[in-house]
């Protein structure tokens, strides 16, 4: 399916995420004239339910989908693109009313359309694996790569229901209090580890599926121990709420089998050839970000990150932007060959490394004591406007009228 004037969508939005966050930053300088919270979601949506919504969403239609689907897709696609701009347009005049939650709830309407439609026109496939005998056989069924897409989809519509929860919540024990919150990270854990993840880690196996026909059981431990994984390591979103001993537990040997998972890819992977860089990064940054949720199944630890916004803020930011980012621009270079330059992908990493740094020092500043300097949000604006120039010029790429398509 070629999905090229979706992907274009999906970096108007994700320019927009970025001109958002450049203003926030901005804002810590000079007198604005927005609601600072009201941008905040508007930042927030349109970068996970604008940029990389619709970019996955993209990717595993050109990848498991004929073109033959498109006429419905477009149906959906369309529905969904409304119900983004309604937030885009609703949510930096009010924050969360009357019609941004409509917007919002519209969108999640729009998602379990895609889901059910994904999941009836995705197919089986024959393949080879080994039996639990250790000999080969050929087997009919959908593969590896399809499996964790589909987990992926069962993550987008699970996430859905800390969303849904929210109203009764507020009116039963009010707006900010702990079930509120343990809500909102429900949704924001199975978005940012399930959904995301799931769909990144499945175009991963494809690549594997596709230059090796013989499936390990090696491949299919890893995929057991990330879905596994990603369910239980969801009590790590509530241990600084709760505070059970259970939750950590849980959560303990959740992260355990997801760094298990990470080990496991990654061997295989780099046994079929030598992995481009981009990969790599996206590998290795998925497994610090795996040992960081590790760390954080450790109550002493997690008391102290749980409750610490720039720590907060600097995880968040270093999932969505570094593991999920480098992720979808390997993919889009690998599957759509579209050729970004190798200056603007440094000059992304470069701005990536340093507000991760600044954001993450604040943290540990405010923990300790230690001086913040006085330029810190100078720093932060100019590294921020580096990413400006590195999405800028991936977006005249994609919107170049000659590109290579799948």
């Amino acid at each position: 399916m070629n999905t090229r004037r979706d992907i274009q969508w999906a970096f108007l939005y994700f320019i927009i995420t970025i001109l958002l966050g450049f203003s926030l930053r901005i804002a810590y300088l000079t007198n604005t004239f927005f609601d600072f919270r009201y941008v905040t979601h508007s930042h927030s949506h349109i970068g996970l339910l604008g940029w990389v919504y619709t970019i996955l969403t993209s990717l595993i239609c050109q990848y498991f989908l004929k073109e033959k689907d498109r006429k419905e897709y477009l149906k959906i696609f369309i529905f969904s693109q409304i119900s983004i701009l309604g937030m885009l347009f609703t949510f930096p005049f009010g924050g969360y009313f009357l019609y941004s939650i409509i917007f919002s709830s519209l969108f999640i309407i729009g998602s379990y359309w895609f889901s059910i439609f994904f999941i009836k026109r995705s197919k089986k496939f024959i393949h080879v694996r080994y039996s639990l005998f250790k000999s080969v056989e050929p087997i009919k069924e959908f593969p590896l790569s399809l499996r964790f897409v589909r987990w992926g989809i069962f993550f987008l519509v699970i996430s859905s229901l800390g969303i849904w929860l929210l109203p009764l919540i507020i009116i039963k024990t009010g707006k900010n209090s702990d079930w509120y919150n343990s809500a909102i990270y429900f949704f924001l854990h199975f978005q940012y580890n399930g959904w995301f993840l799931s769909v990144l880690l499945g175009l991963l196996v494809g690549e594997i599926e596709h230059k090796s026909m013989l499936i390990s059981q090696k491949l299919y431990s890893a995929y057991y121990c990330f879905i596994i994984g990603t369910i239980g390591s969801v009590t790590l979103s509530w241990v600084g709420i709760f505070d059970n001993p259970l939750l950590y537990i849980i959560g303990n040997i959740s992260s355990f089998l997801l760094l298990i998972s990470v080990y496991q890819l990654y061997t295989i992977y780099i046994k079929l050839e030598k992995p481009a860089f981009l990969i790599r990064i996206f590998l290795f940054l998925w497994c610090l970000k795996t040992i960081l949720m590790f760390l954080g199944s450790f109550p002493w630890i997690s008391k102290i990150i749980l409750f610490n916004r720039d720590f907060i803020i600097s995880y968040l930011h270093f999932t969505f932007l570094g593991v999920i980012g480098s992720g979808i621009i390997y993919f889009l270079k690998n599957n759509l060959h579209i050729r970004f330059s190798q200056w603007s992908i440094s000059l992304y990493a470069t701005a990536f490394v340093g507000t991760e740094l600044l954001i993450t020092y604040k943290g540990f500043a405010l923990l300790n004591n230690l001086l913040v300097p006085d330029n810190y949000f100078i720093l932060l604006v100019l590294f921020s406007g580096l990413f400006l120039i590195a999405v800028g010029t991936w977006c005249y790429k994609v919107f170049k009228k000659k590109y290579p398509t799948p």
